[in-house]
């Protein structure tokens, strides 16, 4: 990891999300890369320009001009966020785009090489509703890198335990092995988390682990066994008792990921919670 982008809209929550993204890049030595985009409404073809309708063109530039206004605001309060918090020394570039916002970044990750996001986020939606909309669940879809969402309670404390959630599967060894090597490399605490819904389901979990450990070629990772018949919250009652800084969770599929996500879980873990939520999808390397 050597490139992060920092995605934000002047907001509180952005400017709350702001430190992680600063200590994440301290932490593995990264360039931070912090994007502002202006949803404005703007043909993709050159030649369709005329086509947009002359109130909106007015809008535009009148919306552009205000933004970018603001940008140069928001550039001073990030920086001094950086001084009080002794991390000038991270290396920073502000940059300010325009256009559709799903469109915009995954361009700006393609162009830039980023290596991983963050954002602000609150409850089911991203930072600003009027900007982002509902897109957060959006964008962890269309991108192929970590994304670190930073829930408005979630108190900065320090980036030394990740814990990950598994479910004892083959398919999640790539990313647990990069989560193991960048834990020796960067220094931090890796532990697994497997929630089993019953205690039944927990007795067959712990004779499974041995397995997964060997078959993965790992066997000094700690796997530790939650039981709690509600994922979500046994999950936040581990991340409590051990002190965890991120929980991780791998988007291993469509219908898990939407599991994990639907909107009478996404207040608790996108809002409610106190942890901010490094999310993998399977096709992460």
């Amino acid at each position: 990891m050597k490139k992060i982008l920092f995605l934000t809209d002047f907001s509180d929550i952005a400017e709350h999300a702001f430190i992680y993204a600063l200590s994440l890049a301290e932490k593995i030595n990264a360039e931070l890369h912090i994007l502002h985009i202006v949803p404005i409404i703007e043909a993709k073809d050159p030649d369709e320009m005329s086509n947009i309708h002359p109130l909106a063109k007015v809008f535009n530039d009148s919306l552009e001009d205000d933004e970018w206004e603001q940008f140069e605001i928001e550039a001073g309060k990030l920086e001094k966020i950086a001084k009080e918090s002794n991390k000038l020394n991270v290396p920073v570039e502000f940059h300010f785009e325009k256009g559709i916002f799903l469109d915009t970044t995954s361009d700006y990750i393609a162009e830039k090489f980023i290596d991983v996001v963050v954002m602000g986020t609150a409850g089911a939606n991203t930072i600003d509703k009027k900007l982002f909309g509902s897109h957060t669940a959006q964008l962890i879809n269309l991108i192929d890198i970590p994304f670190l969402a930073v829930p408005e309670r979630a108190v900065f404390v320090a980036m030394n335990t990740i814990t990950v959630a598994v479910m004892l599967n083959a398919n999640e060894y790539p990313i647990i092995q990069r989560l193991y090597q960048n834990s020796l490399k960067y220094n931090f605490n890796l532990n697994c988390v497997h929630v089993a819904e019953s205690d039944k389901m927990a007795v067959a979990a712990k004779s499974k682990i041995s397995k997964w450990l060997q078959e993965m070629g790992n066997d000094r990772l700690n796997v530790d066994i939650e039981v709690n018949i509600d994922v979500e919250k046994g999950l936040e009652k581990y991340v409590q008792r051990n002190d965890t800084n991120i929980l991780c969770i791998i988007h291993r599929n469509l219908s898990y990921f939407q599991r994990m996500f639907r909107p009478n879980h996404s207040n608790r873990l996108l809002h409610d919670s106190k942890t901010a939520l490094l999310i993998y999808n399977r096709k992460n390397k």
